[in-house]
This record gives structure tokens, C-alpha cells and sequence, in this order.
């Protein structure tokens, strides 16, 4: 019995040692940690004290978040400096930011064909306003593979008001088309009820 508890003494302080070093080796501060996976900065200062040790959940999102494994959180000697996250995130929205370009690129070479091509016809500059939800459209997909749900909840959302928005400029000259505005906001409501459920789900984990 006494040697599980040296063990698990040994195991919680490289935790700790190992949580503080990837931690300054992205340059986020506890509050960050904690705020990028949902806790308090008072569990990361407990875990980097090595009063408590984070479930293998927390363990999981704190390695991710790092760019790393679970054992590298538990191994006796911190690897070699990894990618830095702050960097790969900059990186990760320069990709964004250079799809939504590609798709204000197709726009505009739809609206100068057409302007040159038929000069005449009509409504030419929805192509730019098509743009708008295509280009939230890339948020969506790029939120959904590497941000915070926090981010996927606002590009949704987003994307429900611009397609509405768009929607509404095609049947503006319909009787209530305002009406379209009723569906966006229903779907809002319906976003935000499915985000405050997980956001329960996850904090029903940490108990």
C-alpha cells in the first residue's frame, strides 16, 4: 500500500511539472488553459501545484489542446519543444481566411464575366451577396474541425442570418417575406439551446 501512494505522489508531481511546462511552452497563461478547456483557473493551479490530478477526460483535451499525447503528460521527462499552438492557430486562420479570399475571388470573377460578357443583365452584384453565406459557410467547416464550439456556435449562427438575409433580398417583392426572419430566429433559439446542453453535458462530466 505504501508503494502505490509514492507512485501516485511520483505520477501527480510530473503532472504538474509536465502540465506548467507545455502550458509556458504555448504561452498561455492558467486563466487560458482553463478557459480553452472549460475549467477553472483554479483546477489548473491545483494541477500545476500537484494538489489534484485532472481525470483522463481533461487529461485527453489538455494533450489535444497541446498538440501532444496523454503520455507525454505523464512521462517522467518533457519531450522535445512541440509545434507551438499559438502559431499552428495563426496558421489554421490564415487557411481559413485564404478559402473565404477564394470564394470573394470566384464572386468577383463571376460578376466581371458577366458584366463583360452581358452587360445588361440584370442583378449581376448577387454575386457578391451570395459570397456573404458561402464565406460563412468556410467558417463553419473550419470551426468545426479545429476551433471551440464557441466559434461553431457563432458561425451557425451566422450562417442561419446571412442565408435568411440573402433569401429575403431574392423574395423581398413576395407579401411577408419578412417572415423569412421568424425561421432564422427559431433556428437561433434551436443553436443556442443545443450549445447550452453540451456546455451541461460537459460540466455533468467534471462531477
Amino acid at each position: 500500500m505504501q508503494f502505490v501512494n509514492v507512485d501516485f505522489e511520483v505520477l501527480r508531481t510530473r503532472i504538474a511539472t509536465n502540465i506548467t511546462y507545455y502550458r509556458k511552452l504555448t504561452g498561455l497563461t492558467q486563466s487560458e488553459l482553463a478557459e480553452r478547456i472549460n475549467y477553472s483557473d483554479k483546477s489548473v493551479s491545483k494541477w500545476e501545484r500537484a494538489i489534484s490530478v485532472p481525470d483522463i477526460f481533461v487529461l485527453t483535451s489538455i494533450a489535444e489542446l497541446f498538440g501532444i499525447t496523454v503520455n507525454d503528460l505523464l512521462s517522467e521527462n518533457a519531450p522535445a519543444p512541440q509545434p507551438n499552438p499559438k502559431l499552428r492557430q495563426k496558421r489554421r486562420v490564415i487557411v481559413c481566411l485564404q478559402f473565404i479570399a477564394l470564394v470573394w475571388l470566384l464572386a468577383t470573377t463571376v460578376f466581371t464575366v458577366f458584366m463583360l460578357a452581358i452587360p445588361d443583365l440584370e442583378n449581376i452584384w448577387m454575386a457578391f451577396v451570395i459570397a456573404v453565406p458561402a464565406s460563412v459557410v468556410v467558417c463553419v467547416v473550419f470551426s468545426a474541425m479545429w476551433w471551440r464550439r464557441n466559434a461553431l456556435m457563432i458561425s451557425i449562427s451566422a450562417l442561419a442570418w446571412a442565408t435568411a438575409a440573402v433569401a429575403y433580398i431574392f423574395i423581398r417583392n413576395l407579401p411577408f417575406a419578412y417572415l423569412i426572419f421568424t425561421i432564422c430566429a427559431v433556428a437561433q433559439v434551436g443553436v443556442i439551446l443545443i450549445y447550452v446542453q453540451r456546455r451541461l453535458v460537459e460540466k455533468g462530466r467534471r462531477f
